[in-house]
């Protein structure tokens, strides 16, 4: 079996409240594990709060973890200083969810791009702008757009733009935190679908953050699914969205418009609010609105278990 290309054990993210550690921590990442393959799409999904862009941005190592490992290409990522991380910024890249704070708004498109090409790449002036130009067209706009600002481009075009800057270094992994969120629904299924093009050409392999499990399901080859920090599920996609283990899944998917009426879910509504990160439940965390917690659920935590080739939850009663 091939090694991962991504490897996370045990990733922790405490933030401290206030300016002493008697005032708590908030946990928002709160001992993760999941693996990514190399050209392989990981879709981590979750309700806003639940870690998951925090998960991220761990990886991307633009936060200091509090504990855990990131093995990437074997390289632990997290025993690296700023100066050790630089030569693997080129393997790594980003696309965040708003491309407009991504762009320098006083830069054209075309240098924004070619700016890593000259600093990573060693690429010539010339020889950086006749890429960019290339990366432009590569994601469907015009080469003249180049001499273009980040202002004259809708939300869509600017998203297509930061891809081209990712991809422009020929990264290994790019995170893409909710990446098409605030676009519209028809420019969505056009960005998804360039995602999945440039991934069939490169074989860059993808952590996608999102809320949007239809289009999770359409672009992930495996899905995680967080809950207060804790990954609660993993699977296949179809393992998980066709026999959805967990309660938490189950009550996720089931709030999924399904156009199919014979095949739609009934609705389950979870009770209470999600718990205070500072403060996390004892036991399982989600007993508190689990429609099926018992005592043992508040008392003891469940452990992270393979339950069919594959498939892995964490829960007493699958």
């Amino acid at each position: 079996m091939s090694t991962p290309l991504l490897e996370v054990k045990g990733l922790k993210k405490h933030f401290r409240i206030g300016n002493s550690s008697k005032n708590g921590a908030v946990k928002a990442v709160d001992g993760v594990d999941f693996t990514v393959n190399k050209g392989e799409t990981l879709g981590i999904v979750g309700e806003s709060g639940c870690g998951k862009s925090t998960v991220g941005r761990l990886v991307l190592r633009l936060l200091d973890l509090t504990n855990g490992q990131i093995l990437f290409d074997g390289v632990d990522l997290g025993k690296l200083n700023q100066r050790q991380l630089r030569p693997l910024r080129k393997d790594l890249q980003c696309v965040f969810q708003d491309p407009y704070a991504s762009l320098n708004p006083r830069m054209t498109i075309g240098k924004a791009i070619a700016e890593p090409l000259i600093i990573q790449a060693g690429l010539s002036g010339q020889e950086a702008m006749q890429r960019a130009e290339a990366l432009i067209e590569m994601v469907g706009l015009r080469a003249q757009a180049s001499r273009l600002y980040p202002h004259e481009f809708s939300g869509g075009q600017r998203q297509r733009i930061a891809i081209a800057r990712a991809i422009s270094l020929n990264p290994k992994l790019i995170v893409a935190d909710e990446p098409v969120s605030a676009l519209d629904v028809s420019v969505q299924a056009q960005i998804v679908n360039l995602l999945g093009e440039l991934q069939t050409q490169t074989k860059v392999s993808y952590l996608f953050i999102s809320h949007n499990l239809s289009i999770v399901r359409h672009i992930s080859d495996r899905v995680a699914v967080m809950y207060l920090g804790q990954i609660v599920e993993t699977a296949s996609r179809d393992q998980l969205f066709d026999n959805p283990k967990h309660p938490y899944t189950q009550a996720l998917l089931s709030a999924v418009p399904e156009p199919d009426i014979e095949n739609k879910r009934d609705r389950i509504v979870l009770s209470g609010e999600v718990p205070n990160a500072a403060n996390p439940p004892s036991g399982c965390p989600f007993h508190p609105r689990c429609p099926h917690a018992v005592q043992r659920c508040s008392a003891e935590k469940p452990i992270f278990r393979e339950i069919e080739p594959g498939h892995y939850a964490s829960c007493h009663f699958i």
